[in-house]
Formats: C-alpha cells, structure tokens, sequence
C-alpha cells in the first residue's frame, strides 16, 4: 500500500527534514509514503481541497501573503475540516510560532500540534507513522 501525504511549508530546509521524517515513517509502516510539496498557502489551499492524503504536514505562515488568496496555515486547517477531500484526513500543524492561542486551535480543529523548534527525526518519524495509521472518524 503506498500512503500520499502533503508537506505544505514555504521552507525547503523543513520540507526536506519533513521528507527525511517520512522516509523513517515508511519503514516504521512496511510502507511507501509518497510527499507531494506545496510551498505556499494559495497552492496548499487547492490540494486540500481537491486531492485525498493520508497525512497533511501544515505550517501556519507562509511567504506569500501578498498574494490574492493568501491564508494562514490555521485558516486552511479550517477550511480543511469544513469541506473538500480531506475533512477527516489527520493534520500534524508543525509551527515554528510559539504564541499561547496556537495551539488549542489547532486541537479545536482536530489537528497535532508540534512545534519545529523540538525537532528530531526518530520522534517525528513516530508521529507520521501514528497519525497515517489514526483511525478516522465519519466526515461531519
């Protein structure tokens, strides 16, 4: 079976840490997880919306907030739970951002919470295979 997950982040450097997670992630799961890579809100926003994933990898800010259409990581993660492909899809909101009101959104709209700055390769790797394997809940 082969899992496809979203690593939306406007950073390479995390996109790749996050591809390195996923490849452990794989051999925790026997199974293959193929990453498809947004790198900005506008773009993130379509393959939520129109494309099935087994695992969304969501950052909360992106570079292109000068862009018509431009949202938050928060607001797409609400958007996510309203409508499209992936209202019931396990979403880890992986932030560098620290401020106290963060976190319990996240957990309002059902996602995990992780922030960056903890980040090592072995625990996140757990984490992916965790959430891939989540049983999910009927969509609203």
């Amino acid at each position: 079976m082969s899992r496809t997950i979203l690593i939306a982040d406007d950073d390479e450097d995390v996109r790749n840490s996050h591809k390195l997670a996923l490849r452990e992630a794989a051999k925790l799961l026997k199974e293959e997880c193929r990453a498809i890579e947004t790198e900005n809100s506008v773009e993130t926003r379509a393959k939520i919306q129109g494309e099935q994933f087994d695992l969304i990898l969501l950052d909360n800010e992106f570079k292109d907030s000068r862009v018509k259409g431009h949202l938050p990581g928060i607001a797409l993660l609400q958007l996510a739970r309203k409508e499209g492909a992936n209202v019931t899809t396990p979403v880890i909101f992986c932030s560098a951002e620290s401020f106290a009101s963060l976190k319990p959104m996240v957990e309002r709209f059902g996602g995990v919470f992780f922030p960056k700055a903890t980040y090592d390769i072995d625990e996140v790797a757990r984490l992916f295979a965790e959430q891939i394997l989540k049983p999910r809940e009927p969509a609203p």
